[in-house]
């Protein structure tokens, strides 16, 4: 606890001055209504003290006491990010030929990796094949993210790869956000064979609503069209990707770490509260007590 103007306090140096130097009048002090109230000790000492407390409790009062409590926010609102990623029928190819797995089993350990790193980022996750779906809203809730990630399969979206309908998508989920940031990121090994959502309207959303989107060619560059994932990422202010294999792959979402930065400098909050009406209170019971005793004297 701390007071906002403790320079008031000197009006105590003032209250005793006038103690000294200014005698009271009792003609001119009246309280009314004496006789319903109940008799009251005529003692001095209780009057100096209910006279002091009186003046005491209006000048702490006028000192403004204030308690503050400073604390920082759970959540910064940094960043909302979609995550968007092929399901489709190509993603169960073999992705390392010294690795029993294939690129969407890689992919989910890449991507589990990544969300764990962006602790103040809100995330969400679209999947895609033949059609798109949510696989998580946008939120906060990490472990519920990574939960979803290892009961994602190949060929859950539908064969075929519709690439710009995740993307009109992904757009849906921020489009109304508020946050400083909207990124997008897509993965995908093949090209765009599937959807209702033209290459043209996918790009004016992606402009039109602010986001920022970094594209993922997974594989062999033949199999995926670099130039429109260019294009897309370059128009947003992005940058295109090519992972060939694993570790280009872990490589890529570590290089977009960087360019995102999850670290939001938080201002701290500070809450104030204010206390003078407990001195207030006091110094006008006082009063009132005071001049009580005052009139039922017989000085």
């Amino acid at each position: 606890m701390h007071f906002e103007y403790p320079w008031v306090f000197l009006f105590l140096l003032l209250f005793l001055w006038c103690e000294r130097k200014c005698p009271l009048r009792l003609e001119l002090l009246y309280f009314p209504h004496i006789d319903r109230i109940v008799k009251a000790s005529k003692s001095r000492s209780l009057m100096q003290a209910l006279k002091w407390m009186a003046w005491g409790g209006l000048v702490t009062a006028l000192a403004s006491p204030v308690m503050t409590e400073t604390f920082r926010p759970s959540y910064a609102m940094g960043r909302d990010m979609v995550l968007i990623i092929d399901a489709s029928r190509s993603m169960d190819e073999s992705f390392s030929i010294l690795q029993n797995e294939n690129k969407f089993e890689r992919v989910k350990k890449v991507l589990q990796n990544f969300i764990e790193k962006r602790k103040h980022d809100r995330l969400g996750l679209i999947i895609f094949g033949e059609f798109a779906y949510i696989a998580s809203p946008v939120t906060f809730d990490h472990t519920m993210l990574k939960a979803i990630v290892p009961y994602l399969e190949v060929g859950m979206a539908g064969e075929r790869t519709a690439i710009y309908d995740a993307l009109a998508m992904a757009v849906q989920r921020l489009k109304n956000s508020e946050a400083k940031t909207k990124v997008v990121i897509l993965l995908t090994d093949g090209r765009n064979t599937a959807g209702k959502i033209p290459l043209q309207v996918a790009k004016k959303l992606l402009q039109q609503y602010g986001l920022k989107l970094y594209t993922i060619g997974l594989g062999e560059s033949h199999n995926y069209d670099s130039e429109i994932l260019q294009e897309l990422a370059e128009v947003t202010g992005g940058a295109f990707f090519s992972a060939k294999d694993p570790k280009m792959l872990e490589e890529v979402y570590a290089i977009i770490d960087r360019f995102e930065p999850s670290e939001v400098k938080q201002e701290p909050i500070i809450e104030i509260t204010y206390l003078y009406s407990y001195p207030l209170f006091i110094a006008s019971m006082s009063l009132l007590l005071y001049l009580f005793l005052l009139n039922r004297s017989d000085v």
